[in-house]
């Protein structure tokens, strides 16, 4: 399923209404008005809204983004009601995109929504060539393919992973510097610490969700401020928060042979 949602016209008074809606991260010098014009023109893919995503669309569309696409092919479980966003127990049982479209639409009925109802594939990067990639899946070889596609299509992307208290996230420019894989050597399945696994704090899925929709926002309102290939750890239950600077690995295969411009 296919469905695309284009913004309400209502009531809006133009830039007055922005200036009232957005007011407060307006007076953000780092965004003011012209980060709040490119936030509108700018649009984003993210690739499931369950945790991680539920969060970083829910802030991007109350924020005043322009476009975005979401997708998910799961239905709402009484499971995830403890961690995910904008889902309510009535909503158990109706497919997320469903559910979390009239959530978004009834915060912002200005943002374009997309809704792709399937599994990730890489012809979604062409569903909006512009926008910026990212990734809020659970399951790592989607993750690799996700990082795989975007470094070979010359697109940005921003991934994040959390399970039980911890979190990574990690800003990807596609036509420099290092990729998810540099970080991340590609590993079995069975030795990952997944959340079905180990469990899931939501306060940790929270805060890295909060800190990945942070980061588009500042990709989308402020590019040159923009400072990719650094891994932020996150840790809920000590509240440890650390930033590391990932090399380029020559023996990254994302990386050889790769030229973009």
């Amino acid at each position: 399923m296919i469905e695309k949602t284009s913004p309400s016209q209502g009531d809006d008074k133009g830039v007055l209404h922005v200036e009232q809606r957005y007011s407060r991260q307006l007076k953000v010098a780092q965004i003011g008005p012209a980060g709040q014009k490119r936030l509108a023109a700018a649009g984003a893919i993210i690739v499931g809204v369950g945790g991680l995503g539920s969060f970083v669309a829910s802030i991007l569309a109350k924020a005043g983004i322009g476009r975005l696409t979401l997708v998910d092919f799961d239905v709402v479980e009484e499971s995830n009601l403890h961690r995910q966003n904008g889902y309510v127990e009535s909503d158990i049982g109706q497919p997320k995109l469903e559910a979390f479209a009239r959530y978004l639409r009834a915060a912002n009925h200005n943002v374009a929504l997309t809704l792709q109802e399937q599994h990730y594939d890489q012809t979604l990067l062409a569903s909006d060539p512009d926008a910026l990639v990212i990734d809020c899946t659970d399951n790592f070889p989607v993750k690799y393919q996700i990082n795989a596609d975007c470094q070979a299509a010359g697109r940005d992307h921003l991934f994040a992973t959390c399970a039980a208290n911890s979190g990574q996230l990690l800003a990807a420019a596609a036509d420099h510097g290092p990729c998810l894989e540099c970080a991340f050597p590609p590993q079995p399945v069975a030795d990952l610490g997944l959340a079905k696994n180990i469990g899931t704090n939501p306060a940790i899925v929270a805060t890295t969700g909060s800190l990945e929709a942070g980061m588009a926002l500042k990709w989308l309102s402020n590019p040159e401020a923009m400072v990719t290939g650094q891994l932020v750890t996150i840790d809920a239950w000590r509240f440890d928060f650390s930033k590391l600077t990932v090399p380029r690995r020559s023996a990254c295969l994302q990386h050889q042979g790769v030229h973009h411009g």
